[in-house]
């Protein structure tokens, strides 16, 4: 084959490459054999994954995939363009704690923290965690400092219990924690599930009432 006819097929071979490379929404797939009989099938709602008086920052309602019912919170105390530092906010190396009991399906760690105000525009949830509830629903908690990941793939998790400390990494300028339930371990693959929540403090007043961009919100004892 000629250097010229070689030449026009390279451009074509490689947009079939990323045509290839592209997540589409294929079947389903099934947790980990892993998670399998590790716990009954979970019934109840899910508690806040943290403790103390944190700011609902984002809603991602407006979205068509995984996180549809998505949202991201700060402590109260934090607000964009607070510093040049992560630990300029409050929120950066607070504790995520598991928001049912599950079965730890996904468990990403060493994605490196961005500095504020500058995204990691190559891995979206940056360090994270995903829970098998073994209902056909899974939570996810994102931006987690590298290094703090305090689970495995596999290993069995209460409510409550420590899962890592929130930070900045992945697509993310500044530290705090993406939440959402979808139903897939897998979130390029999955639909997002409305988080069906525990009764939790909102504003002052005990609510059960979805999450809203600026609520004060915090996990009832």
């Amino acid at each position: 084959m000629s250097k010229g006819r070689i030449a026009l097929l390279v451009p074509f071979a490689f947009a079939l490459l990323l045509v290839g490379c592209r997540s589409s929404a294929g079947p389903l797939t099934p947790p980990p054999s892993f998670t399998a009989g590790k716990l009954p099938r979970y019934v109840g709602g899910y508690r806040l994954p943290f403790d103390g008086a944190w700011r609902v920052h984002r809603t991602h309602y407006e979205m068509k995939n995984d996180q549809a019912f998505a949202v991201d919170l700060v402590l109260d105390a934090d607000h964009p363009r607070r510093g040049g530092r992560n630990t300029d906010y409050p929120t950066y190396g607070l504790s995520i704690v598991a928001d049912g009991p599950g079965v730890v399906a996904l468990a990403v760690d060493g994605v490196p923290d961005n500095e504020p105000n500058v995204a990691n525009g190559y891995e979206a949830h940056g360090n994270f965690i995903v829970l098998d509830h073994g209902n056909g629903e899974f939570s996810l908690f994102a931006h987690l400092i590298p290094g703090s990941v305090r689970v495995r793939a596999g290993q069995v998790v209460g409510m409550g219990q420590e899962l890592g400390l929130c930070g900045n990494s992945g697509h993310s300028t500044m530290p705090h924690l993406h939440w959402q339930v979808m139903d897939n371990y897998q979130p390029h693959l999955a639909r997002a599930r409305a988080i069906r929540l525990l009764g939790y403090e909102r504003n002052g007043a005990a609510s059960g009432a979805r999450l809203e961009s600026g609520d004060i919100v915090r996990p009832l004892k």
